[in-house]
């Protein structure tokens, strides 16, 4: 038989598999027809035998685990392996298309607040019993203790702020609270006044970008509302007049935040937060147009304010939160 005639009984084949008859009976039709086909064409040239083996339709069914597969399930099959390839090979791409365009970086999701604590000698709770001072004396120590875990794990990293540490052990791991110029955290008792200073003066002047810049988070929510609050036909003017007490750091935290395979080319994986009280003497001056409209008398203002930062970037440190005494703290004392 020619190749002509080969694909002829192809032909033949396909009109009996889509016919209405039912699916054993196509079947069996189709392996008859295309078995006395491929009979007949085996005795010519071998090299049309291979065109016409080679241009057969592709059977109705097929075998899985020695067990018959219908067409239907076959076609089914095949179709949801092709999707699955085409959706691995999608995510393949993507992957590769936000590592090379840095779309995408794990590392700077927003962190949690981590278990810091306002330390106090005694409980603010309303009517407290002699119990609840002593939950608060267990808080305040453990605040103490995991202070000096969190600088040794900032000194062992190399990460303290404006500081080289030449070794992690050293009478500074207890020194979180210390006000000393000498102390390892005098650079950023430094910073977190600056920043402290920036913030307030841009809150009162309504300059959003320096906001923005130095603040993350909820306490960026309270000071966007805070600005957005005022009277545009006026404007602030904030005047800082010092410190009462120098401001210093009373809880602080680290942990490894940084999940990217390559070690970071700058600083270190870690997260810092840390709890600064500031103890000021502050005044608002209010200006129209024209002239000054008003000033508030200086008033001393307490504030406890969470700063950040993440270590493996050369940015500055923001402000996230605020904290007040008497808040419970997240650490779980057990109850008596």
């Amino acid at each position: 038989m020619s190749l002509r005639a080969s694909r002829t009984c192809l032909d033949i084949a396909g009109r009996a598999a889509s016919s209405s008859a039912s699916l054993s009976r196509t079947w069996s039709s189709t392996l008859v027809i295309q078995h006395r086909c491929y009979a007949a064409a085996a005795s010519a040239q071998k090299t049309k035998e291979k065109i016409a083996v080679a241009s057969a339709a592709p059977p109705s069914t097929s075998r899985k685990a020695g067990k018959a597969v219908t067409p239907q399930q076959a076609a089914k099959d095949s179709a949801a392996s092709e999707k699955n390839t085409e959706d691995e090979l999608r995510t393949i791409e993507a992957m590769h298309r936000m590592a090379e365009t840095n779309e995408m970086d794990l590392s700077s999701v927003p962190l949690d607040l981590l278990d810091l604590h306002v330390p106090s000698w005694r409980s603010h709770k309303e009517g407290a019993t002699l119990m609840d001072h002593f939950r608060a004396i267990l808080q305040t120590q453990r605040n103490w203790f995991f202070n000096a875990r969190a600088l040794y794990q900032i000194a062992k990293a190399k990460s303290i702020p404006g500081v080289k540490v030449k070794s992690p052990w050293s009478w500074q791991l207890f020194a979180t609270q210390s006000i000393k110029p000498t102390a390892w955290l005098a650079p950023f008792r430094k910073a977190a006044l600056d920043a402290y200073k920036q913030v307030n003066s841009a809150v009162a002047a309504r300059d959003e970008n320096t906001v923005k810049s130095l603040t993350v988070g909820e306490q960026r929510a309270a000071y966007m509302k805070l600005i957005r609050s005022q009277n545009p036909n006026y404007y602030n003017v904030w005047k800082f007049h010092g410190e009462r007490t120098p401001c210093r750091v009373v809880s602080i935290r680290a942990a490894e935040a940084n999940y990217e395979l390559k070690a970071p080319r700058f600083g270190s994986r870690l997260v810092v937060q840390a709890v600064v009280r500031f103890d000021t003497i502050q005044s608002v001056e209010t200006y129209s147009k024209r002239t000054r409209v008003g000033e508030t008398q200086p008033k001393p203002v307490v504030e406890y304010l969470v700063f950040q930062k993440r270590m493996w970037y050369d940015s500055p440190w923001v402000i996230r939160d605020r904290l007040y005494e008497g808040l419970e703290s997240r650490f779980t004392v057990p109850k008596a």
